[in-house]
């Protein structure tokens, strides 16, 4: 078999590798302070401001849903949040065990209604 021949049937073997997401990042415990845990944890996705962008307007990497399009963000339930956030989806890790479905809660009316509320 040519070297060549090898070259390729090994990067047709490495390409599902390749391909594979990266894992989800482990969100830490909350800690009480849901101002402090929003600014840790949960902006680095979704921007300080709840609209997926950092300080200078450039959207984040991983980048998470905006808050502050309150068209958008008006058709989900509270409960729709509650889930997301308990059990994760695509790149957002699962806080289920970091935080309680009430401090859930507490945060979607404390932090996240108000993005919206604010344009």
């Amino acid at each position: 078999m040519s070297l060549h021949r090898l070259a390729v049937i090994a990067i047709l073997a490495a390409t599902p590798l390749l391909a594979a997401q990266a894992p989800k990042k482990e969100a830490p415990p909350f800690g009480g302070d849901y101002q402090k845990y929003w600014i840790d944890v949960c902006a680095r996705c979704h921007g300080v401001n709840g609209n997926g962008r950092d300080n200078a307007g450039n959207q984040l990497p991983d980048a998470g849903f905006d808050f502050t399009d309150s068209r958008k963000a008006g058709r989900k339930k509270d409960s729709d949040w509650v889930k997301v956030t308990l059990e994760g989806k695509d790149k957002m890790p699962a806080f289920k065990g970091k935080m309680t479905e009430d401090q859930v809660k507490k945060m979607i009316a404390d932090i996240i209604r108000p993005f919206g509320a604010r344009h």
